[in-house]
């Protein structure tokens, strides 16, 4: 029976395209065709009727026809996208694109110092290759040009199958994203080819081609002395380096403050990398060694090898600090989705629970074997006026600050699911407030103003005396205002809680609803399970874009090592000459690398924590940890990385016949 009609069930809707966008589509609906809607007679006048319009599409026209609406809406008319969703919903998609714009930065980083450092040694293997052919009569324009030309190919094959490798790992992720929506993700266009080619461009040309540059200064006299070495051109390089890759993270990242954090990021590291090297560097050669054998000139070697050295600290420490960062804020992340949804996360909302109510509800939880849930008390009051001053919706030009002033709030006494971020807590015996700091910061409130609310006839003012936190995707009850007992205590209050009921339990919840029919029962497992799907498909997208961030990391750690092959080879084949061993200078190459690679990582650990606490502050609101355990570990953690990055070239440096590099 619906109003004066009787119909027939004919389907039961498991799932609604908009049911999580507030708590009011949590009611149970019913839809009927249209043509009947006059028979049941529950459209008359006075009848409060709300129309929805749903549009998909394209994104160029959706974008089109959002901005032509906002600018065209009126009274009580609102404009909702995803983002506009529950706080559960809104707060998992938006901490998820954010550590995948994380991720996109650092491997555009990492990218840039494996090019930096591969063109290095690209440019040092030619050098005698240039020398040769300047005595053969070219020119410095030819070589240049010979070059380019070799470096334009490369870069156009590098292009393609970038493209083809990220085309495949999209459908890949299309693939496992697929069971979150009723329909097909649309096929990848053509910009986002075009940007990751633009990107790669402008890495390979901003990183790999001021090294090349290099070569139009090599003098035919290298042919006879090898130490002649071109002009480096250092300032220029770095400056063309540096300006590309700035371009591309604040391009990349679209958010001020996640730029910031990155930039800060690489900057800091650099800075300590460079100055922890140079006081090794310095500090080694004065320092006694116990050691002896082939780790005792590993370590001399440092001190030795100054420029080298300095480089591939700081080459190592950029790049096992991107990957420290992302693993820091991918373990937040995860804890906070865990705390956000745990096994025993309510299920149930129960509103518009009566005082007299209070131990009839908590003895009927009890007569299941239940726990009884806490309650909530919850006044509701109309805000009149802020510092003695009348406020309307004409007062705020915000479409959001008109809706908040113009509704009744939910007042409670109770400051529950909170932290005060800045101010006092409340005194029960004096007339305060606590406010949201996001309601706050919409009505432009602050600490020491006055808020005056109407509450069933009765006026109250009170002073702010805080802000508060809250956690709105806790899945229990939240407040944005809270006053003190002696303000509101005496109010009428009704109160409202929020439960766990296990899926084999859902008759109770059914049998509460008649035992207390006043009561408004919402059952909220929908959205826990859309919450749930929504945060495991972000979990497998995180992995997948961690994946090839962590490939990255470890392409860098293997250049950095590799830039230094040559010198190696060089300097093995004159130990072995003067009669070392291959354990000896396996050795040397293992502790030289071992220290590197741990004073690489330790920098690389403290800077991962304090970026990771700013990330987790200001990009995803979560609590800062700090897990100092980290610094230790990256000391090891280093080292070892470090370490298998440069077996091969430990391999290649052992085999390689003394008399072969001496010729």
């Amino acid at each position: 029976g619906l109003g004066h009609a009787r119909l027939r069930i004919a389907a039961v809707i498991s799932r609604e395209p908009d049911s999580s966008t507030d708590l009011a589509n949590l009611f149970p609906h019913i839809v009927i065709p249209e043509e009947d809607l006059a028979a049941t007679g529950l459209v008359q006048r006075g009848s409060r009727i709300r129309w929805r319009l749903l549009i998909a599409g394209d994104r160029a026209p959706i974008d089109t026809f959002r901005g032509f609406t906002k600018e065209h809406l009126g009274r009580g008319q609102l404009l909702e996208d995803v983002r506009d969703a529950r706080p559960e919903v809104r707060v998992s998609l938006e901490r998820s694109e954010r550590f995948l714009k994380l991720s996109a930065l650092l491997s555009v980083f990492l990218a840039a110092a494996a090019l930096g450092l591969a063109a290095r040694r690209y440019v040092d293997r030619h050098l005698d290759t240039v020398a040769l052919l300047r005595t053969l009569g070219l020119t410095q324009s030819q070589i240049l040009a010979l070059f380019l030309r070799q470096y334009a190919m490369i870069a156009s094959a590098t292009v393609v199958l970038g493209l083809l490798l990220g085309f495949s790992v999209q459908f890949a992720l299309a693939a496992t994203l697929a069971g979150l929506f009723q329909t097909a993700l649309p096929p990848p266009g053509v910009l986002p080819a075009l940007q990751g080619s633009l990107v790669a461009l402008v890495l390979l040309f901003g990183f790999g081609l001021p090294p090349i540059l290099r070569l139009r200064g090599v003098s035919p006299l290298r042919v006879f002395r090898r130490d002649e070495q071109p002009r480096r051109d250092g300032a220029f390089a770095f400056g063309a380096g540096a300006a590309a890759l700035l371009g591309l993270l604040i391009w990349q990242a679209g958010d001020a403050r996640l730029a910031v954090i990155v930039i800060l990021g690489l900057v800091s590291t650099v800075a300590l990398a460079a100055g922890a090297a140079f006081g090794l560097v310095w500090a080694l050669p004065k320092l006694p060694i116990p050691l002896s054998g082939g780790f005792r000139f590993g370590l001399r070697n440092v001190g030795r090898r100054r420029a080298l050295s300095v480089a591939q600290v700081v080459a190592l420490s950029l790049g096992m600090m991107a990957l420290m960062l992302l693993t820091v804020v991918r373990g937040d992340l995860v804890r906070a989705w865990q705390r956000q949804l745990p096994a025993d996360a309510p299920s149930r909302f129960v509103i518009n629970i009566q005082p007299e109510q209070r131990e009839p509800f908590a003895a009927f939880f009890t007569q299941h074997g239940l726990k009884p849930p806490e309650l909530e008390p919850m006044v509701r009051g109309r805000l009149t006026a802020i510092n003695d001053s009348k406020v309307t919706a004409e007062t705020y030009p915000d479409e959001q600050a008109r809706r908040m002033v113009e509704r009744e709030f939910n007042l409670s006494f109770d400051e529950g699911n909170s932290h005060i971020e800045h101010g006092r807590p409340l005194d029960d015996n004096a007339q305060e407030f606590s406010v949201e700091e996001g309601l706050a910061k919409t009505l432009h409130l602050k600490l020491g103003d006055k808020l005056t609310y109407d509450i069933a006839g009765s006026i109250r003012t009170g002073t702010i005396t805080s802000l508060r936190k809250v956690d709105w995707g806790s899945f229990r009850a939240n407040f944005f205002v809270v006053g003190s007992r002696a303000l509101i205590g005496d109010g009428p209050a009704s109160y409202i809680t929020s439960f766990y009921l296990p899926e084999e339990q859902r008759a109770v919840g059914d049998q509460l609803s008649r035992e207390f029919p006043t009561l408004t029962v919402f059952d909220i497992s929908s959205i826990l399970a859309e919450v749930k799907t929504l945060i495991q498909k972000a979990l497998r997208a995180i992995e997948v874009v961690f994946a090839f961030s962590v490939l990255a990391g470890l392409v860098v750690l293997y250049a950095a090592t590799l830039a230094t092959q040559n010198e190696r080879r060089h300097e093995a084949a004159l130990l072995r000459t003067l009669g070392a061993s291959r354990k000896t200078v396996g050795e040397a190459v293992n502790a030289e690398l071992l220290l590197l690679g741990g004073l690489s990582g330790l920098i690389a650990a403290a800077v991962a924590l304090g970026a990771g606490a700013a990330a987790a502050r200001f990009l995803f609101d979560l609590p800062i940890s700090p897990s100092y355990w980290l610094l230790p570990a990256g000391f090891v953690i280093g080292a070892l990385a470090a370490r298998l990055a440069a077996s091969p070239l430990i391999r290649e440096v052992l085999k390689t016949p003394p008399l072969r590099v001496l010729r």
